[in-house]
């Protein structure tokens, strides 16, 4: 039923910050910013297109600003959708705590969780803990983790598959 995850939103309180926190520091590509762009493409090719604030639950007409973060080259690499709403504005603290119910934290592959570390400690980057080597009883095998926080407080994972 389900092909594939098309993208994480990431609702953010300012997207000039996020965006250097993802792009500058984290190394993703910023594809393009989109605020009206969705509404004048599809209005171009004769769509009509519901308001997304209504499927939302946003009301009739939501402001934002945008943009699709992606990591790595290829179509199915991860893409992170950064969303600072502007009406109504973005609202809300992130869970204080990943064992919250609901999505806690994202987690992106990395090669070398060590060097992904220290990298990003060198640039500023605050982190929960060390990196840890989790046992994974149940999948045989073991990952190497290490969580850091967002500018907005969300929790971002490094993982290294060992």
């Amino acid at each position: 039923m389900i092909n594939r995850i098309i993208h994480f939103n990431v609702v953010c309180t300012d997207l000039k910050r996020s965006l250097e926190f993802y792009c500058d520091k984290l190394g993703g590509k910023a594809d393009r910013e989109r605020k009206e762009a969705l509404k004048k493409a599809s209005a171009e090719r004769g769509i009509d297109t519901t308001p997304p604030g209504i499927a939302l639950g946003l009301g009739q007409a939501p402001e934002w600003r945008a943009c699709m973060i992606r990591f790595g080259d290829d179509e199915g690499a991860t893409v992170i959708d950064l969303l600072q709403w502007l009406k109504p504005a973005s609202y809300g603290e992130p869970y204080d705590r990943l064992n919250h119910v609901g999505i806690a934290r994202m987690a992106l592959a990395v090669d070398d969780v060590d060097k992904t570390y220290n990298d990003l400690k060198a640039k500023g980057v605050k982190f929960i803990s060390s990196p840890q080597v989790i046992d994974l009883k149940r999948g045989g095998g073991s990952t190497k983790i290490v969580v850091c926080k967002d500018p907005d407080g969300i929790a971002v994972e490094f993982a290294e598959r060992a």
